[in-house]
């Protein structure tokens, strides 16, 4: 969705525009941040500068004494900054850039001279989700874009008992992964049941996230409580996001449906 305004004064052919946009990404993926100003043609006597939304620099102390303690033991700019980035006399100026952003954002100036200002976001993540302002002003003009970014989690795991060669079982299907997850079964006393499970992950080819696919044949008792955990590990091998799940009640399906949600390698 997308809502711009744009307003001209006569009299001195100012130009100056507004416009709010929303978008969706993934963790651990690139995404660019749209930012179009029709009346900057290049870099000459052109500023700009991309800003967190959501951060206020503003701090309140009573005492000189409480001034100083604040600028001693922190990094004011460097962690409540809201400059993503900055740009004016021909040359970035990321000095006081929010330390979030170190390295992970640029512009293509060579799409500067068509008045594109859009910022190429690396690896995002849950932090990164804001409201970000694009600001601009030229001697032919001025205005700000702002868009929403919003970081979508992974689907909340589906997971039921069910049937297959008439056997009991619970399955569990959750998509929307980024990196290759792990499945765990749990029971009522929290013992790992996960030996007697199957794993099925499939990298979906239309955008590279995982979809897991696991049935719990343990035999399975209709009167227990089982919990399907799914956990997603960075690059360190270290657990940053954990999904977990109780199987809900429904009648059981016919075997000839449970070929509906097989998963199939390709």
């Amino acid at each position: 969705m997308v809502w711009s305004s744009v307003f001209t004064n006569p009299i001195s052919s100012l130009t100056f525009s507004v416009s709010t946009e929303e978008l969706r990404a993934h963790p651990f993926t690139d995404v660019t941040l749209s930012c179009h100003f029709s009346f900057v043609e290049g870099t000459e006597n052109l500023e700009f500068s991309w800003e967190r939304e959501d951060i206020t620099e503003e701090y309140e102390v009573e005492t000189d004494e409480e001034y100083y303690r604040f600028f001693r033991y922190y990094d004011f700019f460097g962690i409540y900054s809201k400059l993503v980035y900055q740009f004016h006399n021909n040359r970035e100026q990321l000095e006081e850039q929010n330390s979030l952003y170190e390295g992970r954002v640029s512009v293509d100036w060579a799409e500067i001279s068509e008045g594109s200002l859009s910022l190429l976001l690396r690896n995002v993540d849950f932090m990164d989700e804001a409201i970000y302002k694009c600001s601009a002003i030229t001697p032919d003009g001025r205005g700000e874009s702002t868009i929403k970014l919003i970081v979508e989690d992974s689907e909340m795991p589906q997971v039921q008992f069910d049937k297959i060669d008439d056997e009991d079982v619970v399955t569990c299907v959750s998509k929307g992964w980024y990196l290759t997850p792990n499945v765990t079964w749990l029971d009522r006393a929290e013992r790992d049941l996960s030996n007697h499970s199957t794993v099925e992950v499939l990298e979906e080819q239309m955008n590279g996230f995982h979809r897991v696919f696991s049935v719990l044949r343990y035999p399975v008792k209709l009167n227990e409580k089982y919990v399907c955990q799914i956990t997603e590990t960075d690059v360190n091998n270290q657990p940053f996001r954990v999904i977990h799940k109780y199987p809900s009640k429904c009648k059981f399906k016919k075997s000839e449906s449970w070929v509906h949600f097989t998963i199939k390698k390709s």
